[in-house]
């Protein structure tokens, strides 16, 4: 997934999943999607996937703010949030 660069991610934040099968094969270089759009890698799919399921599995009525809120926990980290805190 590439999110906007160079501002605080909202709801509202404009992103992009692109299939790896469809853009370039330079891995050191960002897709020219992502670049004409002012947007930069975040995470991969595996990890946003394993985000939500955390999030649910903590509060099966979890909110868009609260997957927000575990989307940046995770970004910064490199762990799970915890609810409970």
């Amino acid at each position: 997934m590439f999110i906007v660069r160079d501002e605080v991610w909202t709801l509202n934040s404009k992103c992009a999943v692109l299939d790896p099968d469809n853009v370039e094969d330079d891995v050191d270089e960002e897709p020219r999607f992502a670049m004409d759009n002012n947007l930069k890698y975040a995470l991969d799919m595996q990890d946003i996937r394993g985000i939500v399921k955390n999030a649910y599995e903590q509060n099966p009525n979890c909110t868009e703010n609260d997957l927000l809120r575990a989307f940046l926990y995770y970004y910064k980290s490199d762990a799970f949030i915890d609810f409970t805190d």
